[in-house]
């Protein structure tokens, strides 16, 4: 049997980009409780495994999240616990046991500091280019306001000016829906 799963590589004290999407990109993560169970949840694991967060943004079918891997092999674990535990949750609240919510994740090695930046960019700004919103300021479930209260409006630009966004994640043509 062939394996269609992409391959994972595992370095230590790396930074990734990973990229998960719903089974069929349906939009089970449309209300703002599913959107908020995946937070919360990426929140508790990141420490727990040993990962640093950086950026994060939840859509209605997909997210994007940015962290530094300080041990081997965590991934496997962290995604496994994060998918099978919302998926519970998720599916608890819609009255659908045993469906299946997650289809996979995809998993990039970060090796130079400008590709982290510009992917930094990119993971706030999908909002916008999946037609969302038309600002970053406007979606809810983002790192960006975190950024912005930390480091304030001035830098975030500088960030964007030296490190605009490339439309660089091959396959993400995940589409909104009504």
């Amino acid at each position: 049997m062939k394996n269609h799963h992409p391959p994972h590589i595992f370095l230590d004290d790396t930074w990734y980009i990973v990229t998960a999407a719903t089974l069929n990109h349906a939009p089970l993560l449309s209300d703002g409780y599913a959107k908020a169970l995946v937070r919360d949840r990426l929140r508790e694991l990141m420490p727990e495994f040993g990962l640093t967060l950086l950026a994060w943004v939840i859509l209605d079918n997909h997210y994007h999240v940015i962290f530094k891997a300080q041990r081997d092999n965590a991934l496997p674990r962290l995604f496994g616990r994060l998918h099978g535990s919302t998926s519970r949750q998720i599916n608890q609240g819609d009255g659908t046991a045993g469906r299946q919510v997650w289809h996979n994740y995809w998993d990039t090695c970060i090796r130079r500091d400008s590709d982290l930046w510009t992917r930094f960019n990119y993971v706030h700004n999908n909002p916008v280019k999946h037609g969302y919103v038309q600002n970053l300021e406007d979606w809810e479930f983002s790192s960006y306001h975190h950024y912005k209260r930390l480091k304030g409006e001035e830098w975030l630009a500088d960030c964007w000016q030296r490190y605009p966004v490339i439309d660089f994640v091959e396959g993400d043509d995940f589409q909104m829906t009504a």
